[in-house]
């Protein structure tokens, strides 16, 4: 059988070919899977295409050339070589179970099979082949990468070198070499703790090796080179890790900073600070020192005038010991001494003593270095004494003042009943209305009703300043008590504020009878009430919106 004929044969099998593929290809390659459906069957479709036309003539040269475009493109969609030799292998399978099943004798079935042999290997060749030199175009790219790489390295500004996992340095900028004084061949190869003191190499050993490899990075430790000359540097070095695939520690890359200068003024400002304790730790001036309101120091004088011992205040909150009512001025104060930077001038200040006593004192605060850092000095003068008379002089006017309030209350608390004719009783009610007002209020009104057997009671709250919900609900419970005692209550002089705030609560506003003035409600209680329309709820509130004024 020539072979138009093996693909005549084979033709009418295309369909269930391209099906299988479109199965055990993405079972053996899941890369394909990620396709979507449709590019699926067309890459399908094309290699069934690709097999039938090889049994009449095998194009090595379009197979490379077709071969050289797809796997290039499946390259760069992430598939890794494995992948397209898997699902050329796949594919070739695929093909030979089908012409062992459709065509008549194995002999047949050997030939188709042998031609798509042909052009499976030439696919594997080719795709080795775009593999390999894009390997290739990677390696001299990495070369290249490398190499400006090593060039940066080696000239960065940046004190930096880098360790294999024994700590031998393996790469250092010239920086580096130029800060220590020696030359590249004196220094690779060699142990870095070969080039620091002996404290740091115990504390290298000892903590930041250890870290470097439970925790991959060490930063901002402080370190102390040594020079070629021999001058020893303080510097403050970060490290960290770099690991490979599999998780291991491949090389350290370490950077420092020279502080030489900076520990030494530090160092200075220490030994100025230790001056300055020994002055004032038995200046007889209480003194102490902040930074945000935290106690950093405090001299001897400060802690008994508080009445605390020293090690109690150091870190605590300045605002435990100033009197609440100062404290919003402490903070005003703070606030002033962070951003303006500069001197306070004295003002009065409260402290609590220990005992709960208010101590006076006239406090001063200025902007200092504590411990290399920014803070707060504050001198305190005690003025207690001096004050003690002025505050018994403000206790009695407030004294004064609460007597003078008590008896406006007792005035306002009055409730006055005023009976205006047969039946009709009249209660103005004037100032603010509490609970405890409310029930004598109450009380006072029930036993008018009763003792004088009233039909009406005219409740004015023209003279009520306030109107919350408590007043609007001591009203709902004044009606309903009269109510119950068998007379009608109408309410005049409604605020807008009241009628609002009796909406809002939900009052029965169908139990209210009101009018907008005390005039309106005796007319009304006069003229009679008994065929008047009951007010709804929005008549209720319009009319307290109109009404003001008393009769």
């Amino acid at each position: 059988m020539d072979t138009s004929t093996l693909k005549a044969a084979l033709l009418p099998e295309r369909d269930n070919l391209i099906a299988t593929l479109l199965v055990e290809i993405p079972r053996a390659v899941p890369f394909y899977g990620t396709f979507p459906q449709s590019a699926q069957v067309a890459m399908a479709s094309r290699l069934v295409d690709i097999y039938l036309d090889a049994l009449d003539e095998v194009d090595a040269q379009g197979l490379r050339t077709f071969g050289i475009e797809v796997f290039t493109r499946r390259q760069e969609q992430g598939a890794a070589l494995v992948d397209v030799l898997a699902g050329v292998t796949a594919g070739r399978r695929a093909f030979a179970r089908l012409a062992l099943r459709a065509l008549p004798t194995a002999e047949l079935a050997g030939e188709a099979i042998e031609r798509v042999e042909l052009v499976s290997d030439e696919f594997v060749r080719t795709a080795v082949a775009v593999y390999e030199q894009r390997r290739d175009t990677e390696r001299r790219a990495f070369e290249v990468l490398e190499q400006r790489y090593q060039d940066l390295y080696q000239r960065t500004p940046a004190l930096m070198h880098s360790l294999d996992r024994d700590g031998r340095l393996t790469t250092v900028s010239d920086r580096w070499l130029d800060f220590l004084g020696y030359s590249r061949d004196e220094v690779l190869g060699r142990r870095s703790i070969e080039f620091v003191t002996e404290e740091t190499r115990a504390r290298a050993l000892a903590e930041h090796f250890p870290q470097l490899r439970r925790e991959g990075r060490v930063d901002l430790a402080d370190a102390q080179f040594v020079k070629k000359s021999g001058e020893i540097v303080d510097v403050r070095l970060s490290s960290v890790v770099v690991r490979d695939e599999r998780g291991e520690l491949q090389q350290i890359l370490a950077v420092f900073q020279d502080v030489t200068a900076e520990v030494r003024a530090t160092r200075a400002l220490r030994e100025s600070e230790e001056r300055w304790r020994g002055l004032t730790e038995l200046a007889p001036l209480p003194l102490a020192v902040h930074r945000a309101g935290v106690f950093l120091w405090v001299n001897e004088a400060l802690s008994r005038l508080l009445g605390l011992p020293r090690e109690e205040l150091v870190g605590m909150n300045v605002m435990r010991i100033v009197h609440p009512d100062d404290r919003e001025l402490l903070l005003s104060r703070l606030r002033q001494s962070r951003e303006r930077r500069v001197a306070l001038p004295p003002i009065e200040e409260r402290y609590v003593h220990a005992d709960g006593t208010i101590i006076y004192a006239d406090v001063a605060a200025r902007p200092v270095l504590f411990e290399g850092e920014e803070a707060t000095q504050i001198a305190v003068v005690d003025v207690t004494a001096r004050r003690h008379a002025d505050e018994v002089q403000r206790q009695n006017e407030a004294q004064a003042k609460v007597i003078e309030a008590q008896e406006e209350t007792l005035r306002a608390l009055s409730t006055p009943l005023i009976p205006i004719g047969d039946g009709i009783l009249v209660a103005p009610l004037i100032g603010r209305i509490t609970g405890e007002r409310a029930t004598g209020i109450l009380e006072t009104i029930a036993a008018g009703v009763v003792a004088q057997g009233a039909r009406v009671a005219i409740v004015d709250v023209t003279g009520v300043p306030e109107a919350d919900t408590s007043v609007a609900e001591a009203l709902v419970r004044v009606a309903q008590a009269i109510r119950l005692l068998g007379a009608e209550v109408v309410i005049t002089g409604i605020q807008p504020s009241i009628a609002r705030t009796l909406v809002e609560i939900g009052a029965d506003l169908g139990s209210l009878r009101t009018r907008g003035t005390l005039r309106d409600g005796i007319k009304y209680a006069l003229r009679g009430f008994g065929g008047a329309a009951r007010p709804g709820r929005a008549e209720c509130a319009e009319r307290g919106s109109s009404g003001s004024g008393r009769a």
